[in-house]
């Protein structure tokens, strides 16, 4: 079976690891893999270097008639049994050019606007919200599938913890971790508030907030204006999230949206208390509250009880440490998410 992914982004954000993890996984299965994608960025490096084989877009618009025309012509190159897209963008553009090899599609995020997913033959969705949103947009049931993202979990854990410590500074500390990007959706703002609540009660209690975006600067000011400038630290984009994280005391994703959040996989699969918010995949990864601590968005309390448990009862905090990378291990693996993806492409080809 002859795949042909397409991505129009270059990053390293969720998306992009997750396209990367899965072509590893299709290729080890002995698929015949490729991706179309725009020339320069960290992805195409990190997929050559892997021995997959890469084909160059042209950057522009998903209407860009340069762009379009050089996904079309990639396409009768590689002559592949089936489309993988990934993201609106991606689907948009292979629906504009291509009206004979089927297309599956992956949908990474809440969907706004169903119409680049209209020639699509199915759609894969990363978590049950995100094919509710598409549902809900008159896309039929039938042809979505949802397919949670994974992490390999030999990867992650706290083996060098007390060296990383060392280095970064946090011996004494207690270190709570987010790592997302610095965006509204995120909901870094809560647990800033949360932090505040907490202070005099944990003294030892800092927030690390890894990622960068625009709203850095209203978050460091709101630090600073609960006196907290020294006890939320931001990092910045990182690429040694492994080592934070094995690191770190807890994992905190206070997010108000999420597609399914692949840093907080990464947490579980490292062996961390973890405390996430009822949206996107976090209550399934966390099967609603067994394995990790579940509470509402945007609530600062809730976020502050949450810390506070994980901090005060040892007990408590190694069980759900042990059960969140069970459930990493187990439920989230690259070997389940390839075979799910694959047994979708069989359905989509013995249909076309």
């Amino acid at each position: 079976m002859k795949i042909l992914h397409i991505i129009a982004s270059t990053g390293v954000g969720g998306a992009e690891k997750h396209l990367l993890d899965l072509c590893l996984q299709q290729q080890a299965r002995g698929l015949d893999i490729a991706v179309a994608l725009p020339a320069q960025g960290e992805l195409g490096l990190a997929l050559k270097q892997q021995g997959i084989s890469c084909y160059p877009i042209r950057a522009g618009g998903r209407w860009h008639p340069w762009s379009l025309w050089s996904l079309r012509t990639v396409i009768r190159q590689v002559e592949p049994d089936l489309l993988h897209a990934h993201m609106l963008k991606s689907a948009a553009m292979v629906g504009r050019v291509n009206h004979s090899v089927p297309c599956v599609a992956t949908a990474h995020n809440i969907v706004k606007h169903s119409a680049p997913f209209r020639f699509c033959s199915h759609v894969i969705c990363v978590s049950d919200m995100v094919r509710d949103s598409l549902c809900r947009l008159g896309y039929p049931e039938s042809r979505t599938s949802v397919v949670y993202n994974s992490v390999d979990a030999q990867n992650y854990g706290t083996d060098k913890r007390e060296q990383i410590r060392q280095q970064l500074g946090w011996q004494d500390k207690l270190i709570v971790l987010c790592v997302a990007r610095l965006v509204p959706a995120k909901g870094q703002q809560y647990a800033i508030e949360a932090l505040a609540r907490l202070a005099a009660r944990l003294p030892k209690l800092h927030l690390v907030l890894a990622g960068e975006g625009p709203d850095r600067d209203k978050l460091s000011r709101l630090s600073s204006r609960l006196d907290l400038s020294g006890r939320v630290n931001f990092l910045g984009t990182r690429h040694d999230v492994p080592d934070l994280l094995a690191a770190c005391d807890m994992y905190l994703q206070p997010s108000i949206k999420e597609g399914f959040c692949i840093a907080f996989l990464e947490a579980m699969a490292t062996g961390l208390p973890c405390i996430g918010t009822k949206t996107g995949a976090i209550p399934a990864m966390l099967d609603f509250g067994k394995n990790g601590l579940l509470i509402p968005p945007g609530d600062p309390q809730a976020i502050a009880e949450a810390i506070e448990t994980i901090a005060i009862d040892n007990g408590r905090r190694e069980q759900l440490a042990q059960a969140a990378r069970t459930a990493a291990q187990s439920r989230f693996s690259p070997i389940k998410q390839a075979a799910d993806t694959v047994a979708v492409y069989q359905r989509v080809l013995a249909i076309n």
